[in-house]
């Protein structure tokens, strides 16, 4: 008597049933990501090439992407500042590939201002509270400066979370979100924005 084949993907001890469960959940996981965090990500994406329709692009890029990785997501505490990561490695090589901006080094000679304490004129700025000159000005800021300006103040992102994001260290983004503000003052500044 000749043995019958199975057709693929019939469960035999219940490995393929399994490998559907586990297929489920890995979508389930990614849609719950791309649920929340779709948006936060495009107005990060947008903010750095303010272009809505490059945003769009990197955007999509970056969930596919995720999705490829999702299972290297070790630790569901980090999903942010990995999706987040993602996002700007991907908006840098666009803007790499495009030409528009080179990522400047981070001048680690120059002088470090200290902050007031008070909220400055860059969270007004950032929080929509003051019109497109503002725009205009984050956008000739250092990419880096941008980025970090961006991750801190609109998407309230602590320096720890903002180094796994950016790949610096606390003290590093310490010294770079200080010399951001400046540079954003004296930008506003020029715009006549403050004094």
């Amino acid at each position: 008597m000749q043995s019958m084949a199975l057709p693929q993907g019939f469960p035999v001890g219940g490995t393929a049933v399994s490998a559907r469960a586990t297929q489920a959940q890995r979508d389930a996981a990614f849609e719950r990501l791309f649920d929340e965090f779709s948006a936060p990500i495009f107005n990060y994406v947008l903010r750095m090439v303010a272009d809505r329709d490059r945003a769009a692009d990197i955007t999509q890029d970056t969930f596919i992407k995720a999705h490829r990785k999702l299972d290297s997501l070790a630790d569901e505490g980090s999903r942010r500042s990995w999706l987040y990561r993602i996002a700007t490695n991907t908006a840098i090589d666009e803007m790499r590939r495009r030409r528009h901006v080179a990522q400047p080094p981070v001048d680690e000679d120059g002088p470090i201002e200290q902050p007031d304490g008070g909220p400055g004129p860059e969270t007004q700025v950032l929080s929509g509270l003051m019109d497109e000159r503002i725009g205009r000005a984050l956008l000739r800021l250092k990419p880096t400066h941008r980025q970090c300006l961006i991750l801190s103040d609109v998407d309230d992102m602590s320096a720890v979370q903002i180094g796994e994001v950016m790949g610096m260290s606390n003290g590093a983004v310490r010294v770079l979100l200080c010399r951001a503000r400046g540079e954003m003052r004296r930008l506003l500044a020029a715009e006549g924005l403050v004094r």
